[in-house]
């Protein structure tokens, strides 16, 4: 075994050539970019191999085709890179990992909630055993409830057994029982207890965000979020699905990498709120359906087979313990339902909180992202559906792209006469990169500018030093190397174009269909949901074609809507049920299987806003 040492982290590990240098540097807990999943297609993980004991096999095709140039000074692709000897390898800031500004909030939309939870507390005073008369703790227990509240023989878990009998001779007066859904009781405080608490969760395909709520108040008392840790295996579900086949106990793995996630993110809350994570006594969760499962254990693998079956679609109950999850050890956690294959129970919650589906007006909901969940209709009707959107709006497959982290751009202005460009990056750091709001930016300014043309094609006519010839044919620089973080320069290149006309022409295309379908002419409103929508510029927007009919509608960014859909059930056990008509008056449209999406898709490749356009069309 050789020693290879990870630069700038002085990481050492050992290799004999069998594993890749992305598969080591997991191993070694550096957050390596890999958004393919190591499948050697997103060309992220750039590394250079600074010093080796041994000669280095030529760089792949693959690998000359993504890196070009940059080979000749020692860059490779860690996912194609294997070295049986001892090295030195750094990794490039732009490589890395970064934490990334995780979307929290629910904007300025009012969501009301009425209070009224799955669990209630039932104070009661129980007389103590008499020697004439031998009645057991749990017996008197349940007739002192009887007599107060009239509830008939609840359910007894055997861990809240455990602690009746101290619970009932402590110094204080009386016992607290908390009954959920008036059956079961789930937890026994000494004394007259008048605190009760749940946490929510939305578990999204990148972030994960925990919301602590006191269920009696409806008061947050903490927000914690996190980056999903399963990304380390590939940004996208497919990519995750295809490691839990090709893998040996991929599938556990991914589970259990989530489920330290979500515990992670329930003790710092609890931590927050000074509370113990045993007083939470309820959980929500909501995601896409490949998280759903990937969370449950499920096998993910027929989701991505036509025609998509979940293993199930119906809410569920489960014990929080038999889940993994770090909370009341007789707690439950609830699921909502999903929909589809790719439509899950989080497009549900995001109905629930935008009030969709009681609205007059037809309505256009979009969550973006790696899959962008689309619905469209009104109190009479709702159809929805999932593009296959791919990573662009995210960073992925983009020459410079990134998550939006410290140093992301997420605003870019060129002036139309003297093509001088001006940014703005998330925490006003040097810039990094482009985040998913920066890329759809840039390219809506370069369209405006006479950049961009109708067909995506960058114009010949433009007459500056930005407009240059790159290794993938013309590019234009946005930021020079002397401004940049990483001191290289930042360009949009053809090929980026390209990669957002399709994601953008998928949801498009998906949300015509569903207006189509539907029997409008177009939305009366258009909802952005999630991190993706909500960053987005309604103008850049409508200049790329992103959605129609975005020009008469009202656009609106409504938050983590997923998110607060799952408080809002958390809160009001009501709202489950309202959760499960919705998913039932849900009509899904599989878009792989319908031409006329296909026939949408090729139109909504093109730019109309593009100065050529009628002239080419």
């Amino acid at each position: 075994m050789a020693e290879l040492v990870f630069l700038p982290f002085e990481k050492s590990v050992e290799t004999d050539g069998s594993k890749s240098l992305l598969e080591l540097a997991r191993e070694a807990g550096i957050p390596l970019q890999a958004t393919c999943g190591g499948k050697k297609i997103c060309g992220k993980c750039r590394v250079f191999v600074e010093s080796s004991d041994g000669p280095l096999a030529p760089p792949s095709d693959r690998e000359r085709e993504v890196l070009g140039g940059d080979t000749e000074r020692g860059c490779r692709l860690a996912c194609e890179t294997s070295l049986a000897h001892g090295a030195v390898v750094h990794i490039p800031e732009e490589s890395l990992i970064r934490p990334q500004v995780i979307l929290t909030s629910d904007t300025e939309n009012p969501y009301p909630v009425r209070l009224n939870p799955g669990i209630g507390l039932y104070y009661v005073e129980v007389p103590p055993p008499a020697l004439d008369s031998v009645v057991a703790d749990r017996e008197r227990l349940v007739l002192a409830l009887k007599q107060a509240y009239e509830i008939d023989d609840p359910v007894f878990d055997p861990f809240v057994l455990r602690r009746l009998p101290r619970a009932l001779r402590s110094d204080r007066k009386g016992i607290t029982a908390a009954i959920r859904e008036g059956g079961e009781i789930v937890d026994l405080y000494p004394g007259r207890e008048e605190r009760l608490f749940g946490i929510a969760f939305d578990l999204g395909t990148t972030t994960v965000v925990a919301y602590l709520l006191d269920l009696l108040t409806g008061e947050k008392l903490s927000v914690k979020a996190a980056m999903n840790p399963q990304i380390e295996v590939g940004d996208d579900v497919v990519t995750r699905i295809s490691f839990c086949q090709e893998r040996s106990g991929g599938l556990e793995e991914l589970r259990t990498k989530i489920v330290r996630c979500l515990n992670s993110l329930i003790r710092e809350a609890s931590a927050e709120a000074e509370i113990d994570p045993d007083q939470i006594l309820e959980a929500i969760l909501v995601g896409n359906t490949a998280m759903h499962h990937l969370f449950m254990g499920l096998d993910p693998r027929y989701l991505a087979m036509a025609p998509y079956p979940p293993v199930l679609q119906e809410a569920q109950d489960f014990k929080a313990r038999d889940l993994g999850l770090g909370i009341g050890s007789s707690a439950y956690v609830h699921l909502p339902p999903v929909k589809a294959g790719f439509v899950g129970s989080d497009t549900v919650a995001c109905i629930l909180a935008t009030g969709l589906h009681r609205s007059t007006v037809p309505t256009l909901l979009i969550d973006l992202g790696t899959n962008g969940e689309i619905v469209f209709g009104n109190r009479d009707r709702m159809l929805c559906c999932s593009t296959a959107a791919g990573p662009a709006f995210e960073g992925g497959h983009i020459r410079w792209g990134m998550r939006a982290a410290a140093g992301a751009m997420e605003r870019v202005k060129i002036d139309p006469g003297t093509i001088d460009v001006s940014w703005k990056t998330i925490y006003d750091q040097l810039p990094a990169g482009l985040c998913g709001s920066g890329i759809i930016s840039a390219v809506a300014e370069m369209i405006r500018s006479g950049i961009i043309l109708a067909r995506g094609d960058f114009s010949e006519e433009i007459r500056s030093p930005r407009m240059r010839e790159g290794e993938d044919g013309l590019e234009f620089v946005l930021v020079q190397a002397s401004e940049s973080s990483t001191s290289q320069d930042i360009v949009i290149t053809r090929k980026d174009v390209a990669e957002l006309q399709m994601a953008k022409s998928a949801v498009s295309a998906g949300a015509m269909l569903l207006m189509e379908r539907f029997g409008s002419d177009g939305a009366g409103r258009i909802l952005l949901a999630g991190a993706g929508g909500n960053y987005i510029d309604p103008l850049d927007a409508c200049t790329i074609d992103l959605f129609p009919g975005c020009l008469t509608s009202e656009v609106k960014g409504v938050g983590n809507a997923a998110g607060h859909g799952a408080c809002l059930a958390l809160l009001d056990r009501d709202k489950r049920e309202e959760a499960g008509r919705i998913a039932a008056q849900m009509e899904y449209e599989e878009l792989a299987a319908t031409a006329r999406f296909q026939e949408l898709f090729v139109t909504g490749m093109f730019f109309p806003a593009a100065r050529d356009y009628e002239d080419e069309f």
